[in-house]
């Protein structure tokens, strides 16, 4: 597959700014022509040729929507819920090291982590089903989308700007601190070769008083709830991640979040196809098992903030708290059928909840007004953040081969941008050093184009054409269900209140409608290039940028204070991916007491 240019990458821009027919889906309106607003690449001409339709593979769904009676076993391992020690240790250490936790961009996360979230098994397994691996998006009858770097930021508290997670310094400040961790891990081990349980990793540790106790307290985080990588037992090769996060570094999380996110997704959905072979007597004792290891429960989030009949009340949350606390502990609603539900949800979805003022909260700086921001080295870190949530990329995870493919021009209506026919985006995936180069190019262009939070995103004519194609191979999907689905014996449960069945709810509509547009502006656009050192990317074999992005207030700033090595280098050092991989199933025989009560739980 051809890899872009130098010079494509030199010139590319984000947005681009043209006059077009646009129609509102479901206003049943003439179309009009106004000026428009597009994330790249989309075709540039009427007369080039419509791309491939999605890469769907044959219908693999399971005749009635009743996931706890498939062949399937599913191990969330990485949906973890916080237990009273945990919390309080956060409060032992909130006081001295909070702005620590703010510099390094993980203090909501941290703070997530204190929130409980009742995983809905049936919504994770609707979502699952309707996952495309091709486009790493969800298709559904009536448009396609997906958990976005915006996603990953706003619910999980992850920054998407910083070091990459395989950057481990070189300075001596940070191997004296690695190899304390390890020499406490030694000790706790004591002569026997054997890991170490999380609890005893905590029991050691919290409170005590050592002068590592706060990079033992974000290895322990780490674990638990960014990157599982042993179930139950605390993973040495987050201690350099720990360390850097312990000084304040920004270290991009969240795009290795989503990469693990997206990778667990496709294993689900490739399980819940392998169980659809155990249908018949032959296989009664057969089940398709998988074991995820990322946050999944940032997916269940997702669907919650855009699903409003299968959204919870909500609680009231304070100006500071992190989104993530409107969903504490809540009671999810039940429905019958949660496909039936996803199927028919595209007039209510909520493409842009973000953009909302909740219990007076405040907006973030991107989602306040329509305007232009030039792109220069004073670019706020949110404004940044908001520009790699655009753009296509790669996304670099932890672990052997854990590399995706990050698309949001495929559904530019989560971010207040006008959709029009997405172009092919060629793979930038050979390794993880040439994936992460990509991620991090320089943003260009000149101007970033920020929507207002009232503006209703509306479609190409193209589009609308392109997508009918498209909604006719997804409609035998959701007909092959329905016309199979087997009448439940159960006695059918009382009908929630804001719940309501649609006339033609079955039918498949057209891309959803949105809000009525209250702006439309030509704003001028104009160019100015950045500096071509703002990122460079190594030349030599096997090394990779260690540039951060987006930190201290510039979209690329050199890594100082580290090694000198690294400077000599041209800012480059070896990547090191020595984690197993997330998604591998294992079985422990010997857990600790809080890993089998989990286990029960699950």
């Amino acid at each position: 597959m051809v890899e872009p240019t130098g010079n494509e990458i030199e010139n590319e821009t984000i947005v681009e700014e043209r006059e077009e027919l646009m129609v509102s889906p479901f206003a049943n309106g003439k179309p009009c022509l106004r000026t428009a607003h597009f994330l790249k690449p989309t075709l540039s001409s009427i007369h080039e040729p419509i791309p491939d339709l999605f890469p769907l593979s044959p219908s693999s769904l399971h005749d009635s929507f009743c996931p706890e009676q498939w062949p399937l076993k599913v191990s969330f391992t990485g949906w973890s819920n916080p237990k009273k020690a945990w919390v309080f240790w956060i409060d032992i250490l909130r006081p001295v090291y909070q702005p620590i936790w703010e510099k390094a961009g993980i203090f909501e996360a941290i703070m997530s982590s204190t929130y409980s979230t009742k995983r809905y098994y049936n919504l994770v397994i609707g979502l699952a089903e309707k996952w495309n691996p091709g486009t790493n998006t969800f298709i559904f009858p009536w448009g396609e989308t997906t958990i976005s770097l915006e996603n990953v930021l706003i619910l999980g508290g992850y920054s998407v700007v910083g070091f990459p997670v395989t950057f481990s310094g070189d300075s001596q400040e940070l191997r004296e601190a690695q190899d304390k961790l390890v020499t406490e891990h030694k000790n706790i081990r004591g002569d026997t070769w054997r890991k170490i349980f999380l609890t005893e990793w905590m029991d050691y540790f919290i409170g005590s008083g050592r002068d590592i106790e706060h990079e033992a307290f974000l290895s322990w985080w780490f674990t638990r709830f960014v990157f599982q990588d042993s179930v139950g037992f605390i993973c040495k090769s987050v201690f350099p991640i720990a360390c850097l996060l312990a000084r304040g570094q920004v270290v991009a999380l969240g795009p290795a979040v989503l990469a693990s996110i997206y990778r667990d997704l496709t294993l689900l959905k490739e399980t819940i196809a392998d169980s659809t072979k155990y249908k018949n007597d032959e296989f009664d004792d057969c089940v398709s098992k998988v074991t995820l290891c990322s946050p999944m429960k940032l997916v269940q989030l997702w669907a919650w903030e855009r699903f409003p009949a299968l959204q919870p009340k909500p609680n009231v949350i304070q100006e500071f708290d992190p989104r993530s606390a409107r969903w504490n502990n809540v009671k999810f609603v039940k429905v019958e059928n949660v496909r039936m539900v996803l199927d028919s949800a595209g007039d209510p979805f909520g493409w842009r909840p973000y953009a909302k003022v909740v219990n007076n909260r405040q907006c973030l700086e991107f989602y306040e007004k329509e305007e232009w921001v030039s792109i220069d080295r004073n670019l706020i870190k949110e404004l940044v953040s908001f520009a790699l949530c655009l753009r296509p990329s790669e996304l670099v995870g932890l672990g052997p081969g854990c590399i995706q493919q990050y698309l949001p021009h495929r559904l530019t209506m989560q971010f207040g941008i006008d959709q029009d026919v997405p172009s092919h985006v060629a793979r930038s995936n050979k390794s993880p050093e040439i994936a992460w180069n990509n991620y991090l190019r320089p943003i260009n262009g000149g101007k970033l184009y920020i929507p207002s939070r009232f503006f209703g995103s509306d479609l190409t004519v193209r589009y609308l054409e392109w997508w009918k194609m498209v909604s006719m191979l997804v409609q035998q999907d959701v007909i092959k269900g329905i016309v199979q689905r087997k009448r439940s014996s159960r006695k059918r449960p009382r009908q929630i209140p804001w719940v309501k069945a649609k006339k033609g709810e079955n039918e498949v509509s057209i891309p959803p409608g949105f809000l009525p547009k209250l702006i439309t502006v030509k704003p001028e656009l104009f160019i100015d290039e950045l500096e071509p050192e703002a990122c460079e990317v190594s030349k030599q074999k096997g090394n990779v940028t260690t540039r951060p992005v987006g930190h201290d207030n510039c979209f690329l700033v050199k890594a100082q204070g580290h090694s000198s090595s690294t400077a000599d280098t041209g800012g480059s050092v070896k990547m090191e991916f020595s984690m197993t991989p997330a998604q591998k199933a294992i079985d422990i025989k010997d857990q600790s007491e809080e890993s089998k009560s989990e286990e029960r739980s699950n």
